[in-house]
């Protein structure tokens, strides 16, 4: 399916780079040929799932994407340096808003 349907249809309407794909990590969903596929389109950094550099939460159904992932990038890239003035809290803020929009 992935590779006849959602692939195809990414790349169709020219947003595959723009997608970050996640997936629990059921046996079938994380096999050999899964992984590579999904290296080869999505790289490591834009998968969440088992057996990738970010690892989906096992058993947690109230965890939202937001909450596991884009929250801590977020606090990553603002947070780096040391504490700077609001205006520039406020640059780094607008900066990634702007990558992820």
């Amino acid at each position: 399916m992935l590779r006849d349907f959602v692939i195809p249809q990414l790349e169709q309407r020219g947003c595959l780079q723009d997608i970050i794909f996640m997936q629990d990590g059921a046996p079938p969903h994380i096999i050999r040929r899964v992984k590579q596929l999904l290296r080869h389109h999505f790289t490591d950094a834009w998968v969440i799932s088992r057996h990738f550099p970010t690892a989906w939460t096992p058993r947690s159904p109230d965890t939202t994407p937001y909450d596991f992932w884009l929250w801590g990038l977020l606090k990553d890239n603002i947070y780096n340096k040391r504490a700077a003035p609001l205006s520039d809290l406020k640059n780094i803020i607008w900066r990634m808003f702007l990558i992820f929009r």
